[in-house]
């Protein structure tokens, strides 16, 4: 059934693909390209001066104008780049070609840099997306994944500090519904030592934030949203190193470099590592070790047994801009992670000698072409293999407690005894067609396939914890295949349809026992499938006020962690269903530059969200989580962005989200009333904001100097850790959070030193549950740039 649907829709592609649009006699026609990493102009206006004619570029930056002999001035506009006027003059019966190239127009939002480009594209694009630059970021010790602290809607949930676990909240979704992507490939194999908090936001050119309905070009099956982190593809020879120390004995160290000669031969190297001891103080219960009874009250420790390190190395050799490939890259990284576990799930719940090791290997492949085989058909393919070794160990027959005091018992292990090692798999591969016919229709065809498997590799230190199902097979295999359709009459507006896909193959061990209090595991496989659909609109009412409209049905199959767990305490359920949502999302974006250098930017989204077979992760009493099926849960919610800019020296602005995600299950599995209906859905931030504001003064102490002032303020109203209906007491509390940085850049960028306080107001904070996040924390950055 697969083969005959794959069939009918490549046989529907490429139905269109002779169609020609018909060619003018005589036209000035070119590309549009950016000085920012050569990249392509689409959806720049054209025009001639004083005329009535002109057009936009298509998706290649290409433009054909035509008009009557004659001179004219040229005129080529775009949001986020200066306007370029140049003299042109068309010859009759002459094709002529002029090229243009734009220079980006740099808008400054907090501490993160909006230009043009890629950022520009994604944010007047029909879905409800944002891009933001994260280049001027690299003087911060931020991660890509607080590098999204400031877009609306989203709000970043970490466990812990350097090296915990982290989720992003998007529109009320969380964890894993949220799918992130690297250069359009899954991450879900990459290992915790490749997660997006432990990746400085240097790495990356731009994180593109896509809420709610998502492209297919993706190929993923996300239910609430994307994050696609897309790296560097400088054709330039750079060098780009930093040093990073501050509180709780933290050391970061970044060093990349790029060569790209004339004949298109490119490398590019980036290693970075993180260190940490973690040591902060939290306020906890404890256990009595005399009684080995838990405390109701709570007290100030410090963490003992938190230490973490992880490094990190990514290579890539290839060629660029040759008539068989304008990109061809082979790459290798190599990751390894070292993590002592202070704390289940529960802060209460203590250890002092749980540790995780992990070690990564990953090939990587991505081949691009223009114009293949024909004119208009564009290819890219992108490869990845991660091969992930992950070993838990827990063989202390001790007991813990926030003293760092330990008394010894008869069994091993503090929690659940083991020395688990255990080898996963992923193989990735994805692939984009495009077409498109003259400069106004546009068809796409994707195919996203993975395939994960997971093996014990040593049944020496499995033999600690094994069970009947330690050994069963476990392989979680996913093909989702799009098409879309996008037309484009104009800069004012387009509007796009698209259809997916979705098939799933997994084998797992299930517990198929009766009884609650033992388990009896049985290998069992299973296959689904559905159809995904959508459309999406965008329309300036007035030229700097934008709506966009998009609709999905969406699914979402679960993920190797939530079916087959993380060997220790996560447990897995191979028995998990897809989820399925329908999700609508509704924008409006204003930008407008007033004269003197004064400017406005307010977005305002709202979204709504009926899902089905919702997967929750619950926490049990002993620190253990597990993922299920709930039901249905309904969202509404609604996010407001606003900044204010003068010239390039002072932005203020915020961002507010509200986001109600409810419970709509009338009845339990046993056919009761449910009492948590139309309850919130428990541990999700549901009220939560932040503001920014930021001064450049230029040329201090030297031409190109410049020195920079930052404040961030956070806001997170209280919620309940579980649900209400059952009779929850226990919710993380309001919290209010302050960080400020200073950055002192010399050399028009080539050396740079930086400072931050991070919640210097030493307030209590909270993400998930009990765990807390570090207290009031310094740290102090060097780093040298260099590039021609």
């Amino acid at each position: 059934m697969i083969v005959k649907r794959l069939f009918l829709l490549v046989s529907l592609f490429f139905f269109i693909l002779p169609m020609q649009a018909q060619r003018a006699a005589t036209m000035l026609s070119g590309r549009v390209i950016s000085t920012e990493n050569n990249e392509v102009m689409d959806f720049a206006t054209v025009y001639l001066k004083d005329t009535h004619y002109g057009c936009v570029t298509n998706e290649e930056g290409l433009y054909h104008l035509k008009a009557p002999a004659g001179k004219y001035t040229l005129v080529v506009s775009a949001i986020g780049y200066k306007t370029v006027e140049m003299s042109v003059e068309l010859i009759e019966g002459q094709r002529m070609k002029q090229n243009v190239t734009m220079r980006p127009e740099t808008v400054q939002v907090g501490e993160v840099v909006v230009v043009g480009g890629g950022v520009s594209r994604v944010n007047k694009s029909a879905f409800n997306a944002v891009a933001i630059d994260t280049k001027k970021l690299s003087n911060t010790t931020l991660d890509l994944a607080h590098a999204l602290d400031n877009v609306s809607g989203v709000k970043i949930r970490q466990e812990g500090g350097v090296g915990s676990s982290a989720q992003i909240n998007l529109n009320g979704f969380t964890g894993k519904h949220v799918k992130v992507f690297m250069d359009g490939v899954p991450m879900e194999g990459a290992g915790s030592a490749f997660q997006i908090n432990n990746i400085p936001a240097g790495l990356a050119d731009r994180i593109e934030v896509y809420k709610g309905v998502v492209p297919i070009d993706f190929g993923g099956d996300a239910l609430g949203g994307a994050i696609n982190i897309v790296t560097g593809k400088d054709s330039k020879t750079y060098v780009d190193a930093s040093y990073s120390f501050g509180s709780f004995n933290t050391h970061k160290s970044n060093v990349s470099f790029g060569l790209t000669s004339k004949k298109g031969f490119v490398f590019q190297l980036n290693a970075y590592q993180n260190y940490s001891d973690n040591d902060y103080k939290v306020k906890t219960q404890y256990t009595d070790l005399a009684t080995n009874v838990i405390s109701n009250d709570e007290h100030w420790f410090r963490r003992f047994h938190d230490r973490y390190h992880n490094e990190a190395v990514i290579a890539r050799i290839g060629v660029v801009n040759k008539p068989w490939a304008d990109r061809f890259m082979l790459g290798f990284t190599y990751s390894h992670e070292y993590a002592q576990i202070q704390n289940a799930n529960l802060m209460k719940i203590v250890f002092g000698g749980k540790l995780r090791k992990t070690e990564g290997l990953t090939p990587t492949l991505n081949y691009e072409k223009r114009n293949l085989f024909t004119k208009n058909l564009d290819f890219s393919l992108t490869a990845r293999y991660d091969m992930v070794t992950t070993q838990n160990i827990d063989t202390a027959s001790r007991t813990y407690s926030w003293t760092g005091e330990y008394v010894e018992k008869d069994t091993q292990g503090e929690g659940v005894a083991t020395l688990a090692e255990y080898k996963g798999k992923t193989a990735y591969a994805v692939a984009n067609l495009r077409y498109h016919i003259g400069n106004h229709h546009y068809f796409a065809l994707n195919n996203m396939y993975s395939n994960y498997i997971r093996k014990t590799t040593n049944s020496a230190a499995n033999a600690v914890q094994s069970t009947a199902a330690t050994y069963m097979r476990r392989t979680n295999e996913k093909d989702v295949l799009g098409l879309s359709y996008k037309y484009v009459p104009g800069e004012r507006w387009n509007v796009m349809a698209f259809a997916k896909y979705y098939y799933s193959h997994v084998r797992g061990p299930v517990d198929v026992s009766d009884s609650s209090s033992r388990s009896e595991y049985e290998e069992q496989a299973r296959n689904s499938d559905a159809f995904g659909y959508g459309a999406a609109g965008s329309y300036f009412l007035l030229k700097d006020l934008q709506t966009k409209l998009s609709y999905e049905k969406t699914y979402r199959m679960p993920t190797d962690r939530e079916l087959f767990g993380d060997g220790d305490y996560e447990y897995g359920d191979a028995s998990i269903r897809p989820e399925y949502s329908n999700n609508v999302n509704l924008n409006f974006n204003y930008m407008h530059a007033f004269r003197h250098g004064h400017s406005l930017s307010v977005d305002l989204g709202f979204n709504y969200r009926h899902i089905g077979d919702y997967i929750i992760r619950t926490i049990g009493s002993k620190g253990t989580a597990i993922s299920s099926n709930h039901g249905k849960v309904l969202g509404l919610g609604a996010d407001l962005t606003a900044h204010y800019y003068y010239k390039n020296k002072f932005t203020i602005g915020g961002n507010f989200s509200y986001q109600d995600m409810r419970d709509k299950e009338h009845y339990t599995a046993l056919g009761a009333t449910s009492v948590t209906y139309n309850n919130r859905v428990p541990n999700l931030p549901y009220l939560f904001g932040n503001a920014d504001a930021s001064y450049n003064f230029h040329n201090v102490l030297g031409r190109g100097n410049v020195l920079t002032i930052s404040y961030n303020f956070q806001y997170v109203h209280k919620f309940f850790r579980s649900w209400e209906g059952e009779g929850a007491k226990l919710y993380i509390p309001e919290q209010i959070s302050h960080d400020a940085s200073i950055a002192y850049s010399l050399k028009n960028g080539r050396y740079n030193i930086s400072a931050e306080a991070r919640n210097f107001t030493d307030a209590l904070l909270y993400d998930n549950y009990s765990l807390q996040k570090p207290g009031r924390s310094f740290a102090v950055k060097f780093r040298y740039f260099f590039m021609k």
